[in-house]
């Protein structure tokens, strides 16, 4: 099959997905799983806080130094004592530090649309900005230690956020974990990596977000690249689970139902080819497994965020008003549930 018979077949898939039609791809299955791509505005956030709410028995890791995703757990995060995911991480890094316990908070504790969910969280920190030298530091230090002692100290600082999140999970019981990232490689999205089973890649329709996923897969791979040149004695390499196509737009064209616009459709051929290059960093050997396409949130999604309430729970008809702007969700909002529930149960 040509390429562009392969993609008219994820069109094809699209209908069975807008629809409800079809549960999910017939992926293997992780407990843990990090949401990156290496540039901003892409969505990763969004789709954390929305695979979120969908999930059960969940641990979600903010280490976005930004921290939207604390922001929409809890409004006044800034404000809170409550420990952050930079605390955990810094007696792997600063010598006489304690260990934190206990630092996951209940979702539903600082937002009611939880309520009923056993889902957890851990907030960002600012300070997540400094990280990467603090980390970069602590590399190089390890790097002077002669003998078998030197490996050691690199798999406790390359997995403390794994070791810190298996403690978390341990305490709250939770099952699954979820994390989110900064467009940032270095720091907490590295050590996000080395704690996650596999990754989940958004991807924006514009030839920019198609680069940061060559990118992302050169970082992987590479062994100049900085994921390559220091590495755990298991040499732990996190496959891709899925590319998410975000802001995907749709045909106008009377009859044209879930058939995607040219540029869209441009887009998602690109992606493909990608992926089709570097099968082998996927954790399947089929390129249509791997692609998921998600419609641009629009209104909706300005809600979601203002409120801080899932898309799950916005019903078509809602309405409110957004920087003066009176925002409505449409009837796309169901399509969008429906995306959004076809990948959780591609991934879980």
């Amino acid at each position: 099959m040509t390429n562009e018979s392969n993609v008219s077949a994820l069109f094809e898939r699209q209908f069975e997905v807008a629809d409800g039609n079809i549960s999910g791809l017939g992926l293997p299955k992780f407990n843990r799983y990090t949401i990156c791509n290496l540039r901003g505005g892409i969505g990763k956030t969004s789709l954390t806080f929305n695979l979120s709410y969908l999930a059960d028995d969940a641990l979600i890791i903010d280490t976005c130094p930004q921290g939207n995703l604390s922001y929409f757990f809890d409004n006044n995060y800034v404000s809170s004592t409550s420990v952050t995911v930079n605390d955990l991480l810094m007696p792997y890094f600063v010598p006489g530090l304690g260990f934190a316990t206990r630092a996951a908070k209940k979702i539903s504790s600082t937002n009611a649309c939880f309520s009923g969910k056993n889902n957890y969280f851990i907030q960002s920190d600012n300070q997540l900005y400094v990280l990467p030298t603090q980390m970069a530091n602590a590399l190089s230090q390890a790097r002077t230690i002669t003998g078998s002692t030197q490996q050691t100290v690199i798999d406790n600082i390359l997995y403390s956020l794994k070791t810190e999140i298996d403690r978390e999970m341990s305490e709250t019981k939770a099952t699954k974990a979820l994390i989110d990232t900064s467009p940032f490689f270095s720091g907490a999205t590295h050590l996000a990596w080395h704690a996650s089973d596999a990754l989940i890649v958004p991807v924006r329709t514009d030839q920019q977000s198609i680069n940061s996923l060559r990118l992302l897969i050169d970082t992987l791979t590479k062994p100049s690249s900085e994921f390559r040149k220091i590495m755990p004695s298991n040499g732990h390499t996190p496959k891709i689970q899925m590319v998410v196509i975000t802001h995907c737009g749709w045909s106008t064209v009377a009859g044209a139902r879930n058939k995607p616009n040219q540029q869209t459709k441009m887009y998602i051929e690109a992606v493909r080819e990608v992926i089709r290059q570097n099968i082998s960093n996927f954790t399947t050997d089929d390129p249509n497994n791997h692609i998921v396409i998600l419609d641009d949130f629009l209104g909706s999604g300005r809600m979601s965020s203002a409120k801080s309430k899932p898309l799950e729970l916005l019903n078509p008809g809602d309405a409110m008003t957004v920087n003066r702007v009176r925002t409505s969700v449409n009837l796309s909002v169901n399509k969008i549930k429906n995306e959004l529930k076809f990948i959780h149960n591609s991934i879980w």
